[in-house]
């Protein structure tokens, strides 16, 4: 069975795809041992429904964790598809 959307992977490479959420995507998705890398860890922040969030994480499933509390930096509240986002940007 095929996705209709689009996982998060896809995004990294897609040069139309905002570069604030390329950013994010290229290092939330890098290797585990990425995280011992000292430089600073990408923000990223969305409009999700109507409501301003901070995405957190990018799962290896293709989603991404996104919080409502845009000081949050661990921890997300729900779970969506990329596609389900807009406004991307590296300030709130």
């Amino acid at each position: 069975m095929e996705l209709a959307v689009k996982h998060c992977d896809e995004y990294t490479d897609d040069e139309q795809a905002p570069a604030p959420l390329r950013k994010f995507l290229e290092r939330a998705r890098s290797p585990a041992h990425g995280a011992l890398d000292p430089s600073t860890y990408p923000v990223l922040f969305a409009d999700y429904k109507g409501v301003r969030v901070r995405v957190l994480m990018a799962s290896r499933l293709g989603d991404v964790g996104i919080t409502a509390d845009l000081k949050n930096d661990y921890g997300y509240d729900a779970r969506v598809w990329v596609a389900d986002l807009s406004n991307f940007s590296e300030t709130p």
